[in-house]
């Protein structure tokens, strides 16, 4: 494998960084060190464009528009994921899935405390429902199930 190709204004921020937390320092030399350090940097620094050097430290080297692409990027991988999950749930609650509507009531039970305070009463009647072999609506149905993928990932584990 190659190794990344080095980045020198990098290696001179990591440099100021180091000098200019040494000029914090309650020793008068280390202060004197620090800022000759800061000079040695700066004249040093001949096939480095000073104002891109600058640029990197205030901006922390991030253009606003690679925020924003990175932002964009991360909310349509979550989106997808999201989805799957959702697709792969649906296809094992189903009644000729995996999971019953019991093995799910009972698992949300249990994992309650992952869940709002105000849906604890449902939870413990879908609960009951199962236990006493009652199915539920269909919309009681889908609010677990909603419930299930939404605050425990549609797993049982």
């Amino acid at each position: 494998m190659n190794a990344p190709a080095r980045d020198p204004l990098g290696d001179i921020v990591r440099k100021l960084v180091a000098c200019i937390r040494m000029l914090s320092s309650n020793e008068p030399g280390d202060v004197e060190g620090a800022k000759s350090g800061v000079q040695r940097l700066l004249k040093g620094a001949i096939d480095v464009d000073v104002h891109a050097l600058a640029d990197r430290i205030e901006n922390g080297g991030v253009s606003e528009k690679f925020r924003q692409e990175v932002r964009a990027q991360i909310a349509r991988a979550h989106e997808v994921r999201y989805e799957k999950g959702v697709r792969a749930a649906e296809a094992r609650f189903r009644t000729d899935g995996k999971l019953e509507f019991s093995e799910v009531a009972l698992f949300v039970e249990r994992q309650i405390n992952r869940l709002p305070p105000d849906k604890h009463e449902f939870i413990h009647k879908m609960a009951l429902y199962a236990t006493q072999g009652f199915e539920p609506s269909p919309k009681q149905g889908k609010f677990l199930f909603d419930l299930f993928i939404q605050y425990l990932g549609g797993r049982i584990k």
